[in-house]
């Protein structure tokens, strides 16, 4: 289901992160609760008390699909792979969800000075604020201006290695489906287990035998998704052991 509505955003011309651009509703409603909140406190303005409340209830309102969205995002990009800025992202939405929770119950007394409601809408803010970092690094974080550039995060390397076009290409495959966890031909996931010098590149066939089944080396599943050719087609998977091959064999 998740890869059916990914597949039609592409045929209607969208082929990015759908999560992203609602990711701006939350923040600035939590940055707005906790502008409303300390203007109240400085200016005792009852008044903004209550407007910091309900833009806490705006920002839960909008956090819900924005995380649901990011979930799915995570399946499309990533594979569910539990890289280290996925995993403080999924810790900071869960904080950020409790905290709005605890904002919207406890600020519905309208009360000057809180210490509590203080750290609550602060912690979400920072909350919020690190969950931005952390999928901004997601994105930039392993990214180069050079070649295909930033926008999708493809790590720096010579173009005359990577073989003309079909290198380029294989490029491209790589930063949007291995990237994530296998930056600069390592692993983030099992680092005993990179790419670089990996005995899966002796052959085209035998890379594209792992990509269809990965396994760990005592043949039982690992973490790594199967890619299947609705996901990489046989031209495609060419493609990526070219590339993969001439830069990490």
């Amino acid at each position: 289901m998740i890869e059916a509505l990914y597949r039609l955003l592409k045929n209607l011309g969208y082929d990015h992160p759908i999560h992203s651009p609602l990711t701006h509703m939350p923040i600035g409603l939590i940055a707005g609760a906790l502008v409303f909140f300390l203007v109240a406190l400085i200016f005792k303005r009852k008044q903004l008390v209550l407007s910091a409340r309900h833009a806490s209830i705006l920002a839960l309102v909008f956090a819900i699909p924005t995380i649901l969205f990011g979930v799915f995002d995570w399946m499309h990009f990533y594979h569910g792979a539990l890289v280290p800025a996925i995993k403080f992202k999924i810790f900071l939405a869960a904080a950020v969800l409790i905290l709005l929770g605890l904002g919207v119950i406890l600020g519905s007394e309208v009360k000057l000075r809180s210490l509590a409601m203080t750290l609550i809408y602060a912690l979400t803010f920072v909350a919020a604020a690190g969950l931005g970092f952390f999928g901004g690094n997601l994105v930039y974080g392993q990214a180069s201006a050079a070649d295909i550039g930033p926008q999708i995060g493809v790590s720096a390397a010579p173009a005359a290695s990577t073989g003309g076009g079909n290198g380029a290409e294989g490029k491209a495959i790589f930063a949007s489906n291995c990237q994530a966890c296998h930056p600069g031909g390592g692993n983030s996931i099992v680092a005993s287990l990179p790419i670089k010098g990996s005995k899966k590149l002796a052959s085209l066939q035998s890379f594209s035998g792992f990509l269809r089944a990965p396994t760990m080396p005592d043949g039982k599943p690992g973490d790594m998704p199967p890619y299947g050719k609705d996901t990489l087609e046989d031209e495609q998977v060419g493609k990526l052991y070219s590339f993969l091959s001439t830069e990490y064999k």
